[in-house]
Parts: structure tokens; sequence; C-alpha cells
């Protein structure tokens, strides 16, 4: 495997780690997910997302 892939695979892989946990994080905090824990589950995804892309255009510009 090039360099190249593997640290794509490597920043994703760790990407999709990070918002793994933050999910089980928000559904311990807030395990009936009314109120505040729906605003944290979306911002987590929203989170995620700006991640996603952010990382994508940095790996574009390696």
């Amino acid at each position: 495997m090039e360099r190249e892939t593997f640290v794509e695979a490597a920043v994703s892989t760790t990407a999709v780690a990070l918002f793994l946990v933050a999910i089980v994080a928000v559904g311990l905090v807030y395990p009936n997910l009314e109120g505040a824990g729906g605003f944290a589950l979306v911002g987590s995804l929203v989170f995620f997302v700006v991640v996603m892309v952010t990382t994508g255009y940095w790996l574009s510009r390696q």
C-alpha cells in the first residue's frame, strides 16, 4: 500500500472512530435523547460532517 493511501485510510478511520465515540458519549450522557440530548446528537453529526469535509479538503491538497 502506498503511503498516501495509508494516510487517507488512517485519517478516515480515526475520524469515524471519533464519531462513534461521540455518539456513544451522547447516548450515555442523555439516555432518553429528549431536549438537549437531541441537540447533542445532531451537533455531533454536524461536527462529524465538518471534520470529514475538512479532512477531505486537506487530503486533496497533499
